[in-house]
Protein backbone atom coordinates (compact mmCIF):
# COMPACT_ATOMS: atom_id res chain seq x y z
CA UNK A 1 0.00 0.00 0.00
CA UNK A 2 1.32 3.42 -0.93
CA UNK A 3 1.97 5.92 1.81
CA UNK A 4 -0.76 8.57 1.89
CA UNK A 5 1.69 11.36 1.06
CA UNK A 6 2.65 9.56 -2.17
CA UNK A 7 -0.95 9.54 -3.40
CA UNK A 8 -1.69 11.97 -6.21
CA UNK A 9 -4.99 12.93 -4.56
CA UNK A 10 -3.09 13.82 -1.38
CA UNK A 11 -0.58 15.97 -3.29
CA UNK A 12 -3.37 17.80 -5.16
CA UNK A 13 -5.33 18.29 -1.94
CA UNK A 14 -2.29 19.64 -0.13
CA UNK A 15 -1.65 22.13 -2.97
CA UNK A 16 -5.31 23.09 -2.66
CA UNK A 17 -4.87 23.61 1.10
CA UNK A 18 -1.87 25.89 0.52
CA UNK A 19 -3.84 28.06 -1.94
CA UNK A 20 -6.88 28.20 0.36
CA UNK A 21 -4.72 29.18 3.34
CA UNK A 22 -3.05 31.95 1.36
CA UNK A 23 -6.43 33.28 0.20
CA UNK A 24 -8.21 33.15 3.55
CA UNK A 25 -5.49 35.20 5.20
CA UNK A 26 -6.68 38.08 3.01
CA UNK A 27 -10.40 37.71 3.75
CA UNK A 28 -12.27 40.73 5.05
CA UNK A 29 -12.13 40.91 8.84
CA UNK A 30 -15.85 40.06 9.15
CA UNK A 31 -15.35 36.78 7.28
CA UNK A 32 -11.82 35.74 8.23
CA UNK A 33 -12.88 33.95 11.41
CA UNK A 34 -16.11 32.53 10.05
CA UNK A 35 -15.87 31.55 6.39
CA UNK A 36 -12.07 31.60 6.39
CA UNK A 37 -11.78 29.23 9.35
CA UNK A 38 -14.45 26.90 7.99
CA UNK A 39 -12.65 26.76 4.67
CA UNK A 40 -9.25 26.10 6.22
CA UNK A 41 -10.57 23.55 8.71
CA UNK A 42 -12.61 21.77 6.05
CA UNK A 43 -9.59 21.50 3.77
CA UNK A 44 -7.42 20.20 6.62
CA UNK A 45 -10.14 17.63 7.41
CA UNK A 46 -9.98 16.60 3.75
CA UNK A 47 -6.28 15.83 4.14
CA UNK A 48 -6.88 13.87 7.34
CA UNK A 49 -9.65 11.83 5.69
CA UNK A 50 -7.30 10.93 2.83
CA UNK A 51 -4.89 9.55 5.41
CA UNK A 52 -7.69 7.61 7.14
CA UNK A 53 -9.04 6.21 3.86
CA UNK A 54 -5.59 5.10 2.76
CA UNK A 55 -4.87 3.51 6.15
CA UNK A 56 -8.17 1.62 6.39
CA UNK A 57 -7.56 -2.11 6.18
CA UNK A 58 -11.23 -2.94 5.66
CA UNK A 59 -12.43 -2.08 2.14
CA UNK A 60 -15.91 -1.24 3.39
CA UNK A 61 -14.43 1.25 5.82
CA UNK A 62 -12.26 2.70 3.05
CA UNK A 63 -15.30 3.14 0.80
CA UNK A 64 -17.09 4.98 3.62
CA UNK A 65 -14.13 7.30 4.15
CA UNK A 66 -13.98 8.11 0.45
CA UNK A 67 -17.70 8.90 0.43
CA UNK A 68 -17.09 11.18 3.41
CA UNK A 69 -14.25 12.81 1.46
CA UNK A 70 -16.59 13.58 -1.43
CA UNK A 71 -19.12 15.11 0.98
CA UNK A 72 -16.41 17.21 2.62
CA UNK A 73 -15.29 18.44 -0.79
CA UNK A 74 -18.84 19.56 -1.58
CA UNK A 75 -18.96 21.42 1.76
CA UNK A 76 -15.69 23.18 0.85
CA UNK A 77 -17.04 24.07 -2.61
CA UNK A 78 -20.12 25.69 -1.07
CA UNK A 79 -18.00 27.85 1.23
CA UNK A 80 -15.71 28.76 -1.68
CA UNK A 81 -18.67 29.87 -3.77
CA UNK A 82 -20.11 31.91 -0.91
CA UNK A 83 -16.70 33.49 -0.33
CA UNK A 84 -16.57 34.49 -3.98
CA UNK A 85 -20.12 35.89 -3.89
CA UNK A 86 -19.17 37.97 -0.84
CA UNK A 87 -16.09 39.29 -2.69
CA UNK A 88 -13.51 37.61 -0.48
CA UNK A 89 -12.17 35.59 -3.41
CA UNK A 90 -11.82 37.00 -6.91
CA UNK A 91 -13.55 35.31 -9.84
CA UNK A 92 -10.14 34.25 -11.18
CA UNK A 93 -9.04 32.63 -7.91
CA UNK A 94 -12.43 30.98 -7.54
CA UNK A 95 -12.10 29.51 -11.04
CA UNK A 96 -8.60 28.25 -10.22
CA UNK A 97 -9.77 26.63 -6.99
CA UNK A 98 -12.85 25.17 -8.70
CA UNK A 99 -10.61 23.47 -11.28
CA UNK A 100 -8.39 22.09 -8.53
CA UNK A 101 -11.48 20.86 -6.68
CA UNK A 102 -12.77 19.15 -9.83
CA UNK A 103 -9.47 17.34 -10.27
CA UNK A 104 -9.55 16.17 -6.65
CA UNK A 105 -13.16 15.03 -7.10
CA UNK A 106 -12.25 13.02 -10.24
CA UNK A 107 -9.47 11.27 -8.37
CA UNK A 108 -11.71 10.56 -5.39
CA UNK A 109 -14.41 9.14 -7.66
CA UNK A 110 -11.82 6.91 -9.33
CA UNK A 111 -10.57 5.74 -5.94
CA UNK A 112 -14.17 5.12 -4.85
CA UNK A 113 -14.94 3.14 -7.99
CA UNK A 114 -11.83 0.98 -7.60
CA UNK A 115 -12.34 0.43 -3.86
CA UNK A 116 -16.04 -0.38 -4.33
CA UNK A 117 -15.16 -2.95 -6.97
CA UNK A 118 -12.53 -4.57 -4.75
CA UNK A 119 -14.99 -4.57 -1.84
CA UNK A 120 -17.73 -6.16 -3.97
CA UNK A 121 -15.30 -8.79 -5.29
CA UNK A 122 -14.24 -9.70 -1.76
CA UNK A 123 -17.86 -10.00 -0.63
CA UNK A 124 -18.75 -12.34 -3.51
CA UNK A 125 -15.70 -14.53 -2.93
CA UNK A 126 -16.76 -15.22 0.65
Amino acid sequence: MAQYYHLNVYKKSFDFLVKVTQLTSRFQRDFRHTLGEKLNNGTIELIVLIYKANSAQDMGERVNYIKELLEKLQYINIILRLSCELHNISQERFAELALMSQEIEKQLNGWLSHSSKVFADKKTSL
